[in-house]
């Protein structure tokens, strides 16, 4: 994540009262990621290189691949990175950005903070930035909840 003078990095974060498993859990998992990120199960085999994607089950029960990315960084319980893959429009070709998520362990949880960029170089990257940081406005308050209803144990 080099930044230029003209960068351009979507960026939120969150504080998730669990245990850096259990936070690692959140952004690995199919069946949690499904939860927070519109309805899309993440699917990889995690190796530095191999393909992820974000599938969709449709009604007739097949998987829709909605995102699709490569493996940039994959250090466990730390850092989570990916190429995404966005692809061509009538307005532009296709682009890539990257895509960081870090987890820093804060007293008793894990400040998670997500990254997307460098849309400061690309064409429309105004554009893409905005699209992305309302995506991101969305997704991190469904995230919490997530975490929050699977990992929070009553007292």
């Amino acid at each position: 994540m080099t930044a230029s003078p003209n960068s351009q990095w979507v960026t939120v974060s969150g504080f998730l009262k669990t245990s850096v498993p259990n936070a690692w859990q959140l952004l690995t998992d199919p069946q949690l990621t499904e939860r927070y990120m519109y309805n899309c199960q993440l699917h990889s085999d995690w190796k530095v290189g191999s393909t992820a994607v974000w599938k969709a089950q449709e009604e007739n029960g097949n998987w829709v691949p909605h995102v699709k990315a490569q493996v940039l960084v994959y250090e466990p319980c730390r850092h989570l990175a990916f190429t995404i893959f966005h692809e061509a429009t009538d307005q532009r070709p296709e682009i890539q950005s990257e895509l960081h998520f870090l987890l820093e362990p804060k007293g008793d949880g894990i400040n998670l903070t997500i990254k997307q960029g460098d849309f400061g170089r690309l064409e429309l990257g105004n554009v893409l930035y905005k699209q992305c940081q309302q995506g991101w406005d969305y997704v991190m308050p469904q995230l919490l909840d997530t975490a929050k209803a699977v990992f929070d144990k009553p007292t």
